[in-house]
């Protein structure tokens, strides 16, 4: 198998098979991340998709094995580069996390090439992606315990040069169920953790634009999902200007949430919902209830101000503490240029 650079270097229009070496395990199987290197036949810009970084999160990997099947390299105008997995070490545990070290590699770029393993991990893929991509679409689902309809995210680095407006009309290619602009800064970040070593965070600081795809639920395959997800990368493809045809039917606005967070639950139960992921829950309206062992109405998980369900948990067993939703608090409706 070629390395990365070697393939990226191929002119010649075609389907190129690379792998960035990582190693070996202890077993002396070499480890290494996959990438395909879709060459077009005449010259073009990149677009970049990282099909996984958690190992439970798969509907962005095989959209993009759709969008590479229905491109003739003949047609193409420039490359499109897969990395199916970022983070093969996880995907093969099914895991979110690196089991080496329990560390989560979108928050680890750029990596350190002598760090633990998921450092490691950073540090091979990210010099390529930095140095090549125009555009890279950073695919996500929801952890594999949620529901949830599509939708995107996306960061602001004051030294990017790519302004709210460009990432929002990105988005809008993939009809996101709500866009969301997620802070990195300190004390504002919704999640624990180095929210400012995300994958999409770290190029912009480069001055490569990207984003964040969220694909539905995690450790399953979702066919409306991927059929949405590959038609929106295709519309991306033509406004890049890598693929010929007319210019993608955009909506003309789109919700995007300024401020999220997840509820959680105070005890553990068994819980149930009539709401759906996608939808506004009026103030005082029940989200989930949660019953205890004997069948009891333990809590009813409710907000005092309306909120958008951008996911929802599916599993019902609950333990105090567990995230029962993720929702946004603040939202709008801005117009797509």
């Amino acid at each position: 198998m070629q390395d990365f650079r070697t393939a990226f270097a191929n002119t010649a229009p075609g389907r190129h098979k690379a792998r960035i070496s990582l190693g070996t395990s202890a077993s002396g199987t070499e480890l290494g991340i996959p990438l395909t290197v879709l060459r077009g036949a005449q010259p073009g810009p990149c677009l970049w998709i990282n099909g996984q970084v958690h190992g439970d999160e798969l509907n962005g990997l095989l959209a993009a094995f759709d969008l590479l099947d229905s491109i003739d390299p003949a047609s193409l105008s420039g490359t499109v580069v897969l990395s199916t997995t970022a983070n093969p070490l996880a995907l093969d545990a099914r895991r979110k996390r690196t089991p080496a070290d329990e560390e989560d590699l979108d928050q680890s770029y750029p990596g350190r090439v002598d760090g633990l393993p998921t450092q490691r991990l950073a540090a091979a893929l990210f010099p390529h992606v930095a140095e090549h991509a125009d555009v890279t679409v950073c695919m996500h689902t929801v952890g594999t315990p949620y529901d949830g309809h599509p939708y995107a995210v996306y960061k602001l680095h004051p030294d990017s040069g790519v302004d709210e407006a460009e990432l929002l009309r990105l988005t809008a290619h993939f009809s996101p169920a709500i866009s969301c602009r997620m802070s990195v800064a300190a004390g504002g970040a919704e999640l624990p953790g180095n929210i400012a070593g995300a994958l999409d965070y770290q190029l912009l600081a480069r001055g490569r634009t990207a984003f964040m795809l969220e694909v539905g639920g995690g450790g399953r395959a979702e066919a409306s999902f991927i059929a949405a997800a590959t038609a929106g990368l295709r519309g991306l493809a033509v406004s890049m200007g890598l693929l010929q045809g007319p210019a993608p039917s955009l909506p003309r606005s789109l919700l995007r949430a300024t401020k999220r967070g997840h509820l959680t639950c105070s005890h553990g139960g068994f819980a149930q919902t009539n709401v759906r992921p996608g939808s506004v829950v009026r103030a005082g309206e029940p989200i989930l209830r949660i019953r205890n062992a004997w069948g009891e109405l333990v809590e009813t998980i409710i907000q005092d101000k309306d909120v958008f369900v951008i996911a929802l948990r599916r599993d019902p067993v609950m333990q105090s503490g567990d995230r029962a939703a993720f929702v946004a608090w603040q939202w709008d409706e801005v117009a797509i240029n």
